[in-house]
């Protein structure tokens, strides 16, 4: 078995990007690829804000990564879940819990006592992004609002969301709930990935089941990206909006094409189809693209390598050149790799003798080549004569 016993590493660059330029209305906003997380467009991405009903998309994330055994399982809804006050009464007694409902929000309409099972709340909290089931979900998966808030954040913080702090599960104002367009774009990269979380994330439709307190009820998103009209995009596979008077308009989303997934999220829009429209701008800009071709090695480039005991140093070469495809909005640092292999003199002309590995910063490999002796290599005269009389 070969065994690889010294790399080396040198850094390329396939020239420089060109981000999308685009004038859009949101405050912040970021679009990456949701597969190498490649950022192509960002305004004020790094900047604070308020997520509002985003941070739905945090809970479901957590929820499915700790808890998707106990979606079937069923839970009362408590009076201390469902309580609710007046916006202006909650800003007034900061002694009330951050997560505490409020009359103006959005809810799922849940009663007191109601029956409901953990996979129907998070349909709730996705589809007419229920504040009420965000509270429900939180207890019925930790025992009380306040460890899954805990552990939530612990959660977030662990998966690289660094400047994003939440205090309830749904997104209602509260001064130090905070989160980035950047930290939500990686968190909604990472959730991509987790199973099951596109079945919530993308339901457009939803039949919310008879219960001992109600009846059968069938529910439509609100999410205009998603269902027929103005704003309905064919390409978008999930989305979430959020709003609240301090953050405004919100809207993250997931779109696909061709051999290309995208993520934009648009923060802090002045209303509500400026939401969609930056997003479909984003969206089209990007999707406009075509892809450009660019040598990144050549064939001639010559590798040297000191071998032990070797007559002389070996050359190395690749057998052809190494071209990258890429989109232009994408294009950044790449990271070249050599492995030598556990070669010994003599050597022939011709022998492969590394392997040279081309990664992302991401370290995602994109492509890998062997190189070859250039010459027949020797062992050093004394360590032939050596042998000689060791043998003799």
């Amino acid at each position: 078995m070969i065994r690889l016993f010294l790399f080396f590493l040198f850094l390329l660059s396939v020239g420089f990007s060109k981000p999308l330029e685009l004038e859009i209305n949101a405050k912040n906003a970021i679009l990456i690829n949701a597969e190498n997380g490649a950022v192509l467009f960002e305004k004020k991405a790094d900047t604070q804000i308020f997520p509002a009903s985003i941070t739905k998309v945090f809970s479901l994330w957590y929820i499915l990564e700790k808890h998707i055994n106990d979606l079937n399982s069923s839970t009362l809804a408590s009076s201390h879940a469902l309580k609710v006050v007046t916006p202006e009464k909650k800003q007034m007694n900061k002694s009330l819990p951050p997560y505490i409902l409020e009359t103006d929000g959005t809810t799922f309409n849940v009663l007191e006592n109601e029956n409901l099972k953990l996979s129907d709340l998070l349909y709730g909290m996705m589809v007419r992004s229920g504040n009420d089931a965000s509270n429900m979900a939180a207890e019925a998966t930790a025992g009380s609002v306040e460890t899954f808030m805990e552990n939530l954040n612990i959660f977030i913080n662990e998966k690289g969301c660094k400047d994003t702090h939440l205090c309830n599960p749904h997104g209602l104002h509260i001064q130090d709930h905070i989160s980035t367009a950047k930290d939500i774009s990686y968190m909604l990269k990472q959730a991509l990935t987790t199973p099951k979380f596109l079945d919530y994330f993308s339901t457009k439709f939803y039949v919310r089941p008879k219960t001992n307190k109600q009846a059968k009820k069938e529910l439509i998103t609100f999410n205009e990206l998603l269902k027929p009209g103005k704003f309905y995009y064919k390409d978008v596979i999930g989305a979430k909006t959020g709003y609240h008077g301090k953050a405004r308009y919100n809207l993250v989303s997931v779109a696909n094409k061709g051999d290309r997934s995208l993520i934009a999220v648009v923060l802090g829009t002045s209303n509500s189809d400026n939401r969609y429209l930056d997003t479909i701008k984003l969206f089209e800009s990007a999707f406009s693209e075509n892809k450009e071709i660019k040598q990144v090695m050549s064939k001639d480039k010559v590798f040297k390598a000191k071998i032990p005991k070797a007559s002389k140093i070996l050359k190395t070469k690749l057998k052809e050149d190494i071209d990258l495809e890429y989109y232009p909005a994408e294009e950044g640092q790449i990271k070249g790799f050599i492995f030598w292999d556990d070669v010994k003199a003599p050597i022939k002309k011709g022998q492969k003798v590394a392997s040279l590995v081309i990664k992302t910063e991401n370290d995602e490999i994109l492509k890998e080549k062997s190189l070859y002796a250039q010459d027949n290599i020797r062992r050093s005269f004394l360590v032939a004569l050596k042998e000689f009389f060791i043998k003799d």
